[in-house]
């Protein structure tokens, strides 16, 4: 069975065992389906032989295929200084992995050999993350009437006793904060209260009820 269609059968396996009740265990991280060897986008395994998973190009990996297809092409019928495993001239090894003797271009190897050294830059698990980002929050305290007063976290200025409803306060955060919340005690009405980070409502409360709302960023 090939590798390709292991990958194919795992997760069906797995989904099969799910709906009988069989306990399934949760994967280690959902973004690597493949596990450590999963590549980055664009790139996909090169399967020189069973269990390579170089990243290459889809390009490259059909090359490779066609190539173990028709593993004596490029060799030379009357043998040589390698037996049956000679090239004929203008051909090398590829050396994909030690003992491959599929005979391609000086140019084909050379990639080959490059494909090698880029592989682990060329996985998810090894990829560069993000730069963490500044991140827009407005804090809103709903509905009318006044207050007695007014807290977020991170802190700013405390509205005063009087303040009129509704409320709002934007702020800019950076990648430290996880922590937000704001909390609004009602003097001539109950409030209600939201979050809302970079356009999106993360924390509601309805007025008249507990105007504490809170969230946690993720890291």
């Amino acid at each position: 069975m090939t590798t390709a269609r292991i990958r194919v059968l795992v997760p069906l396996a797995v989904a099969a065992a799910g709906a009988a009740g069989v306990a399934v265990p949760a994967l280690a991280d959902p973004a690597l389906p493949y596990g450590p060897d999963t590549c980055i986008q664009g790139y996909v395994w090169r399967e020189a032989r069973d269990g390579d998973t170089v990243c290459v190009t889809p390009d490259v990996r059909a090359r490779t295929l066609a190539e173990n297809a028709n593993p004596a092409a490029n060799k030379s019928p009357a043998g040589g200084a390698y037996g049956p495993d000679t090239c004929l001239d203008g051909f090398v090894w590829r050396e994909a992995f030690d003992g491959d003797t599929i005979c391609v271009t000086p140019g084909e190897r050379a990639q080959t050999k490059a494909d090698n050294a880029a592989a682990a830059s060329r996985y998810q698990a090894n990829a560069p993350k993000p730069t963490p980002t500044a991140a827009t929050v407005t804090f809103e305290v709903t509905g009318s009437g006044t207050v007695y007063s007014i807290d977020t976290d991170p802190a700013t200025a405390r509205a005063p006793e009087d303040t009129p409803l509704p409320w709002s306060r934007s702020v800019t955060v950076g990648p430290d904060v996880h922590l937000l919340q704001v909390v609004a005690v009602g003097k001539t009405a109950s409030p209600g209260c939201r979050i809302t980070l970079n356009g999106n409502v993360v924390a509601q409360k309805p007025v008249g009820g507990d105007a504490h709302c809170i969230f946690t960023i993720p890291d």
